[in-house]
């Protein structure tokens, strides 16, 4: 999106920033979409074109996050109606929505692994009387 003269002159303004997130906000409200992927390749740009965006214009974070929620909500009923494998849909959810397993997060500590020897089993076991 360069200027005339000078092909390096960012092209970028907010208005063109904004209706670019109001089609992608559309398309992810019809229920083709799981993936911002797929939003961009249908849109003609490249996905990360929105976070670049996002950076650059603030402002656009919020239609971002609502872009994604719908794009998140479509994935996870499209894997529950069995629309779509369930492998890919966790995959998807996991890798672009921050999806976790529960038991993940129930074997760390601020992240760090819980390290239980055989010794600190035996001395927390409870001693019949």
């Amino acid at each position: 999106m360069g200027k005339t003269g000078n092909q390096y002159v960012e092209g970028w303004t907010i208005e063109e920033a904004t209706k670019l997130f109001d089609k992608a906000y559309d398309k992810s409200l019809e229920d083709d979409y799981d993936f911002i992927g797929e939003v961009a390749r249908d849109l003609r740009t490249y996905r990360d074109i929105f976070t670049y965006l996002v950076a650059k214009f603030p402002q656009l974070k919020s239609k971002y996050s609502e872009i994604l929620s719908n794009l998140e909500s479509n994935c996870f009923s499209h894997g529950k109606k069995g629309l779509i494998k369930d492998s890919l849909a966790i995959m998807n959810l996991k890798s672009n929505y921050k999806w976790t397993d529960r038991l993940s997060n129930d074997l760390t500590t601020k992240g760090k692994p819980i390290n239980f020897g055989l010794k600190d089993l035996i001395d927390n076991e409870p001693k019949e009387t």
